[in-house]
């Protein structure tokens, strides 16, 4: 069983979210190499999906390495440590790809997102983020 949270409403289709659910169960160590993940049918069930859906994000996780399908046995996460570490790598970067377009969005800078990452990344307060924030080069 896959523990997994959908939402119709994220504007993101139900395929890549179940991608981008078992990438991140591979990152967190949640589903190890050689790990068995559920049939089309069961996942399909389990989230109340269309069966195309679970197909299209089985499909491109084969596609990325992240996972193998051995027909008649069922699908696994790929049997290399190796996957771990580059699933890892490619949640991260997606993650901080997001997070410097929603920053964007909110008008800081990209310097001002630089020192306030290394705030938290050295466990300081963070700097301040105001009005004049915005206005700093990126």
């Amino acid at each position: 069983m896959l523990n997994l949270q959908l939402s119709p409403s994220l504007g993101v289709p139900i395929y890549r979210q179940i991608m981008d659910g078992v990438r991140e169960l591979v990152a967190a160590g949640s589903l190890r190499p050689g790990d068995q993940l559920p049939s089309i049918r069961e996942i399909s069930e389990q989230l109340r999906i269309n069966p195309s859906s679970a197909i299209k994000a089985y499909n491109e996780l084969r596609h990325a390495g992240v996972i193998v399908q051995d027909q008649g046995r069922g699908t696994f996460v790929r049997d290399d440590v190796g996957v771990v570490r580059q699933t890892q790598r490619d949640v991260l970067y997606q993650q901080l790809r997001a997070l410097v377009q929603r920053t964007r969005l909110l008008g800081v800078s990209d310097r001002e997102l630089k020192r306030a990452l290394v705030a938290v990344l050295e466990e300081q307060p963070l700097p301040g983020l105001g009005p004049g924030a915005a206005k700093e080069s990126r």
